[in-house]
């Protein structure tokens, strides 16, 4: 769905050039599913200081067209810890980080060592075919733990802000705990990025209340009952899939009158987010095959989708203040 593609600074600074850089125009980005990796941090300033050591180092025409070229290459970058710093080589160093911690693939000019999951630019360019290259940005996944995190995994790993949406999550029932507690460890266990990440679970209320008990007297009452309920059972059950010393946030909404339904189900980062068909809880049944859709949000949406729950103000009235839970899983 999401891809990390480390890029060679060396390859990435004949880009300027449109000779060179055409096989890879509209490539990269989260339209493509193909994102571009921050490593090491300093990675934008390595790709100008091979520019700057080429033959176009003081072309000024060049220098313009590879700005707005790492402009849109570092709109949706991640950022990776500055590893292995005593490799002077950048495609040494950075195939040693990949065994470590993979990236999808490494695009460099030329693969000396013949590792499967670099791509040879040169070869790419003149055939179009490697097995690492093509990313499928929406695919049908199997409505279990493991299927769901393995095709999100990237984004568990890579974003620093990181939002499960779901109207409906119930954290005594183990179709929502398995996943969540999955899509726990990916983001803790597998880190990518470089900070410790904000994760929160967003979810709601309206769903224990038809519309005609809204005009009950007594419905205050009743929905401060369901809230004290809804957030016991949270700090009771959720510490468990929590690691240790880490922590997440709960937000819990009520439908604003005549405003916008909490329906579907997400999850959002800082840069990107995705849809679910059916939701980020897994099937009853640990042998069905049963599979969803998740679709990788335009643009547009995701924004949308952000505002409302994000947003100054949000599209939706908060029933208690947003809470704080401390894992125990491994304590």
């Amino acid at each position: 769905m999401i891809c990390e593609f480390a890029l060679e600074p060396e390859l990435v600074a004949t880009w300027h050039d449109r000779k060179e850089y055409l096989f890879f125009d509209e490539k990269f980005g989260l339209q493509t599913g193909r994102i571009v990796s921050a490593y090491p941090k300093k990675w934008k300033t390595l790709v100008w200081q091979a520019f700057e050591k080429s033959p176009y180092g003081q072309d000024q025409n060049a220098q313009i067209k590879l700005d707005a070229l790492l402009q849109h290459l570092t709109q949706n970058m991640v950022k990776r810890q500055s590893t292995f710093s005593e490799i002077p080589v950048w495609l040494v160093r950075a195939e040693t980080e990949h065994e470590d911690r993979p990236f999808h693939a490494i695009v460099a000019r030329e693969n000396p060592r013949e590792k499967e999951d670099v791509i040879s630019a040169e070869k790419l360019v003149s055939d179009g075919r490697h097995s690492r290259w093509k990313v499928k940005t929406h695919p049908p996944v199997v409505r279990r733990a493991p299927e769901l995190v393995a095709a999100i995994a990237p984004i568990l790993r890579l974003y620093q802000h990181i939002a499960f949406l779901d109207p409906h999550f119930d954290p005594n029932t183990q179709r929502f705990i398995k996943p969540m507690a999955a899509f726990f460890q990916e983001i803790w266990t597998k880190r990518r990025g470089i900070e410790d990440p904000r994760v929160e679970i967003h979810t709601g209320i309206d769903r224990f209340f038809r519309n005609y008990e809204r005009e009950q007297d007594n419905y205050s009452d009743e929905e401060r009952r369901v809230c004290d309920n809804l957030i016991k059972d949270m700090h009771t059950q959720l510490p468990k899939i929590i690691p240790t010393g880490k922590k997440i946030f709960i937000v819990i909404w009520k439908k604003r009158q005549h405003g916008q339904g909490f329906h579907n189900r997400y999850i959002l980062t800082e840069s990107c987010g995705v849809a679910f068909g059916n939701g980020i809880d897994q099937n009853d049944d640990p042998e069905s095959k049963d599979k969803d859709d998740l679709h990788l949000m335009d643009s547009d949406q995701y924004k949308e989708r952000w505002k409302e729950f994000m947003g100054n103000p949000p599209q939706f009235d908060q029933v208690t203040q947003s809470f704080k839970i401390n894992g125990i899983l491994g304590g």
